[in-house]
């Protein structure tokens, strides 16, 4: 029998379906292509930059040391406040203990935001458990089922009344401390830890009410009468029963910011207090180490810790209640119709919101110390004390030690000495350990220079100098030396308030006195702690004392280079700053809720094309681009000689050559979609590169890889150690490399103006040469790793006003602005050679600081000669945060964000061109002068291994993985054809034959 062929039969159900999905994948497919490629430059920066293929090995033994050195920062960061009998350290045999507030079981790591951490790996609990102590699981299980952590950890998802609740249940309520539960805890050890946790960040400030949750699941309590930086009721009757019912009571402070603790000494019991400050990913596992005694705790404070927080000159302008509105401000932005990304929900700012830094210079002890000296504390008494000691309960520079140590100033030299311009004062102080036990101490020098009522403000003592000690044996002594340049004492006169027709920073004739302190109040009883010396003439510095440029007013009245006078006297702020003069009369009592906003502040409310057009000067030349010169600054991530060579020198001759290589598009692309890294620059032959957040942790808030979470800036900065942040600065920088980023968009240097700014755990210090010598070192050890840090925030992002930091207007003093807020961004910029910085989101007078000619080009480079690169921060709305603003006022680059940006305005004159070739030159200089830092710290401690890897591009990219599905899209598509076209033939071929038979 024949075989009969088989008869291929149409599908058309089957091929139809796969059609109809083969379109819908071929639609999906290319609709995502298009939206990648629109975020391309972003996704590059997460995904697509080059690596430098570090090993496991190498990764891991970083990551081991970058865990101890963790270890070691929240060690010498932890300040002992209290210690009553020498409670601590704890003995030896004590091996269990009693953990005491829900907040041990939301230990803090660090504050929200992106100066945060990722995760905290090893928090108190475990900590005990990793050093072989036992704690009370009963507690602990009852505090974790009364509230499973916070509600609202993230800050940027939330209000402040949410972020900053406060979790405890009363010691009273038997719901929850039953009898058998107490009696239990009495048993199991007679030691009994407390742990006080606060939690402040971006966006939110600290509230100055309580809402607190008593009851599990219960509504929330609102306390007007406290703070959230005050004990709660709940808190102070714990402390109440603990310090009744234990032997050895320890209190923990594990807050984003400082906090009213005078009940830590009133309540009977409680023997010692530890400020714990936050300590990363890892560091708690220092925090048994010191209370058991195998570290010392050596911090000390680096904030005035006020028994009352009302005191501070700061508090009525500070905080959400410190913010005023505009009262005729409808229209202008934000309250247009933006609306803020910050908050729970999506809601339109209502307001147009100012802050008043009407306390001038007077923030921190520089405040409570120069109050103290004009007898403001006088006529205060109360159950702490009288005068300053019934105020300030640790004044700055504080802390304890569980050793004792002698000063003997053993060069006074400078006694009696006469100052001069260019000099400097010297004063060397030998320390001795006269305890039994191994430790740490920290000398500080402060001086007071001639003041004059009425005259150039200028507090009673101010930090000039500090020393720490190495760990001294018993017995051991070491002789440290501290210098202070006469220079760094001049006070900024902007107002010619000594009528001797000079503005700018000078020096009153008169006596200095030097002092050798322990901390800002307490002055070392050795008979040569006290030195005076005299200057017999004023003394006035026109040019800058580092670049020899001149300096002048920048902010002030006419001279004010953006318009509208800092102080607001030109735009009836009608703002009265304190004066020393009259502080009675002057203290900031409450804020100014609201006033009307004049038309030349109004006209600064955005920028506008007129504005870009004002900005052309004929005069400028056309410039060179695309030429091919055949000059690269790397070759294959290598860098080149070049490369080098023009990362050693800002006016090398041969960047004109090889800048004229770039084309316009590259240095737009570059400028503008800055977030995340910088673009690839093919004619130059730069590589793709990534940048990431944040200060405590490279990669932990949006990066692709994350290094080791280390204790907060203020945690760092409560160490009073500059070789410690140069070794973080130097770990974390290594950490950034093997996780592909070559910037960090970290440290950040703001200060602590008020206890209430949200952001203070990212910070350092109330004080500028604190926070400038930690900051600087923190960024001298990340050029030495080769990484470029972009110092942030540049200039006054001092607080999240409330919630309102987007584009709240910041009004002071140019002496204020100078002398605190800009003085460690100077400090970085001439001592530490940082050569990136990141601008803010407030304005600084009436103008964005992101957009600020006077800031950024005035001050910055003009003052300070400035030659690397600026970003903006991130922009939420290129409206305010606008990129042709900041190019044209000196900007470097646009963080225009996830969805990229573009020059909304004119963008063909010479003048354009020649400010995006200026930007792509300090950008580049950034770029490549660290690496210059890099190869010469490998050089001067002779070890290659020092040196950062080639950056090589992936052979394999997202691109291509895009392309690959695109292809087999389009494969699927063309397979689904040609089976509807097989279909259609095999349908008329059966409908041809069935014709025919019929016809047959």
């Amino acid at each position: 029998m024949t075989k009969q062929p088989k008869v291929r039969k149409p599908h058309p159900v089957l091929h139809g379906i796969g059609l109809v999905l083969s379109v819908i994948l071929l639609a999906a497919v290319l609709i995502s292509t298009y939206v990648l490629s629109t975020l391309a430059t972003v996704i590059d920066s997460f995904f697509g930059a080059p690596s430098g293929h570090y090993s496991d090995a190498e990764i891991a033994d970083t990551k081991v040391k970058a865990e101890a050195l963790a270890a070691d920062v929240e060690a010498e960061g932890t300040v002992l406040v209290q210690n009553n009998e020498n409670t601590l350290p704890l003995a030896a045999d004590t091996k269990k203990v009693n953990v005491f507030g829900w907040a041990s079981t939301a230990w803090l790591g660090g504050g929200s935001g992106s100066g945060g951490v990722n995760a905290v790996n090893t928090d108190l609990l475990a900590a005990l458990t990793a050093y072989g102590i036992e704690y009370n699981t009963e507690l602990t299980d009852m505090y974790k089922d009364f509230q499973p952590g916070r509600e609202y950890a993230k800050t940027l998802k939330s209000r402040p009344e949410q972020s900053g609740r406060l979790y405890e249940p009363d010691i009273s309520n038997t719901t929850y401390y039953t009898q058998s539960m107490l009696d239990n805890a009495k048993n199991f050890s007679d030691t009994a830890i407390v742990v006080i946790g606060r939690l402040a960040g971006e966006s939110n400030d600290a509230t100055k009410q309580q809402y607190k949750r008593t009851e599990k699941g219960g509504d929330i309590v609102v306390d007007d009468t406290r703070t959230m930086l005050e004990l709660t009721t709940e808190e102070e009757n714990l402390l109440t029963y603990v310090g009744a019912n234990y032997a050895h009571v320890v209190v923990l402070i594990n807050s984003t910011n400082v906090m009213e603790l005078g009940q830590i000494e009133t309540i009977p019991g409680v023997d010692a207090c530890l400020i714990a400050g936050l300590s990363g990913s890892e560091g708690a596992t220092a925090i048994p180490a010191v209370l058991w005694g195998d570290k010392e705790p050596s911090g000390r404070t680096a904030d005035t810790w006020a028994y009352d927080l009302t005191t501070a000159a700061s508090y009525a302008n500070a905080g959400m209640e410190g913010v005023g509105a505009y009262a005729d401000a409808e229209g202008l932005y934000p309250a247009d119709g933006t609306v803020s990304g910050n908050l729970d929900t999506y809601d339109a700012y209502e307001q147009v919101s100012y802050v008043d830094y009407a306390e001038g210079i007077y923030i921190g002890y520089k405040w409570y110390e120069t109050a103290d000296a004009e007898g403001y504390w006088d006529g205060v008494s109360n159950e702490h004390g009288t005068g300053y000691d019934a105020v300030v309960q640790y004044p700055f520079g504080y802390g304890l030690s569980y050793t004792s140590f002698d000063w003997k100033v053993t060069d006074a030299s400078a006694n009696g000495a006469t100052l001069t311009k260019d000099g400097d004062v010297t004063v060397k102080v030998t320390v001795t350990n006269t305890g039994d036990r191994a430790g740490k101490d920290v000398v500080q020098l402060y001086y007071t220079a001639p003041y004059i009522a009425g005259e150039i403000e200028k507090s009673s003592v101010e930090l000039g100098a500090f020393a720490k000690t190495k760990e001294l044996q018993p017995g051991e002594s070491e002789e440290v030396t501290l210098t202070v340049p006469v220079s760094d004492m001049a006070s900024y006169d902007a107002y010619d308030a000594n009528h001797n027709g000079f503005t700018g920073y000078e020096l009153d004739a008169g006596d200095y006195i030097f002092t050798v302190r322990h901390d800002a109040h307490d002055v070392d009883d050795d008979a040569a702690a006290t030195i005076t010396c005299s200057l017999p003439a004023n003394v006035q510095y026109a040019e800058d004392t580092v670049t020899g440029n001149p300096v002048s007013n920048k902010f002030t009245g006419s001279d004010a280079i953006d318009g509208v006078s800092l102080d607001g006297s030109d735009s009836n702020q009608n703002i009265t700053y304190m004066t020393r003069a009259d502080f009675a009369g002057t203290f900031p009592k409450t804020n100014t809720p609201s006033r009307a906003m004049t038309d030349n502040v109004k006209a600064l409310n955005l920028y506008t094309a007129d504005m870009a057009d004002g900005y052309i000067n004929e005069a400028d030349e056309a410039i060179t681009t695309g030429a091919k010169n055949g000059l690269k600054i790397e070759d294959n991530g290598k860098t080149t000689d070049l490369g080098f060579q023009l990362g050693a020198d800002f006016n090398d001759p041969q960047w004109d050559a090889l800048l004229d290589e770039l084309t316009v598009d590259e240095m737009e692309n570059m400028y503008i979609n800055a977030y995340g890294g910088l673009a690839e620059l093919k004619s130059v032959g730069k590589t793709k590169s990534k940048d990431a957040d944040g200060p405590s942790q490279i990669g932990g808030f949006t990066g692709m890889g994350a290094g080791t979470g280390f204790p907060s800036s203020s945690t760092l900065a409560q160490t009073w150690n500059g070789e410690l942040a140069q070794e973080e600065g130097r770990t974390i920088g290594t950490q950034a490399l093997q996780n592909g980023y070559t910037g960090w968009y970290a440290p950040a240097t703001n200060m602590h103006r008020s206890p209430f700014n949200g952001r203070n755990y990212e910070y350092y210090s109330e004080d500028s040469l604190l926070s400038g010598v930690i900051c600087g070192n923190t960024v001298h050890g990340a050029n030495d790793a080769g990484v470029y840090t972009y110092v942030k925030h540049f200039i006054c992002n001092d607080g999240e006003s409330g919630i309102y930091r987007d584009s709240v207007y910041t009004w002071m003093t140019e002496q204020a602005l100078r002398e605190i807020y800009l003085r460690p961004f100077q400090m970085l910029v001439e001592d530490y050679d940082a050569v990136g910085l990141m601008s803010s989101y407030n304005r600084i007078g009436a103008v964005w600081a992101g957009g600020s000619e006077a800031l950024l080009i005035g001050i910055l480079r003009d003052e300070w000669g400035f030659d690397g690169a600026v970003i903006t921060d991130y922009c939420d709305h290129h409206s305010y945060m606008n990129g042709d603003q900041a190019l044209r006022a000196g900007g470097s680059l646009w963080m225009a964000g996830f969805i990229g940006g573009e020059m909304a305005f004119e963008t063909g004159s010479n003048s354009y061109l020649q400010a995006l070739r200026r930007a792509a030159k300090q950008t580049l200089y950034m770029y490549l002068h660290v690496r210059v830092t890099n190869r010469d710290y490998a050089e001067s401690i002779g070890d290659t291994a020092a040196l950062r890897h080639d950056f090589k591009p992936a052979v394999l990219g997202w691109r291509h993985l895009v392309a690959l599905i695109d292809l087999v899209a389009v494969a699927l598509f063309a397979l689904a054809i040609r089976g509807i076209v097989r279909d259609v033939k095999l349908y008329k071929a059966a409908k041809a034959a069935r014709a025919e038979n019929k016809n047959a």
